[in-house]
């Protein structure tokens, strides 16, 4: 029989599993870049040609996921036609919108 996932993570050292969590939220964060820009049907080439860069910096700003700047991710965002904003969750649940 199977095992749950969720039983074997159980037998995992909890500081390999949080690596893991912060890798994979890494990763998925960059996809979601990528993913912004397909969903707008723009190529690297061309959200380069707009934010008067090179395509492999482009490359390079999606890979970066958690490292890339704000002020960055904010021209990449208006190149695809869109505006960034922060939705800041405090520790008593609320949520504060912060337009950049």
């Amino acid at each position: 029989m199977a095992k749950q996932l969720s039983e074997l993570i159980k037998k995992i050292d909890p500081a390999v599993v949080a690596a893991a969590r912060v890798q994979a939220d890494q990763e998925i964060f960059e996809l979601r870049l990528a993913q912004l820009r397909q969903t707008v049907e723009m190529s690297q080439h061309d959200l380069a040609t707009a934010l008067g860069i090179s395509q492999p910096s482009v490359a390079n700003l999606e890979k970066r996921g958690y490292e890339v700047k704000i002020s960055s991710l904010k021209r990449y965002i208006e190149a695809l036609g869109g505006k960034l904003s922060l939705d800041v969750e405090l520790s008593d649940g609320r949520h504060i919108g912060i337009n950049v």
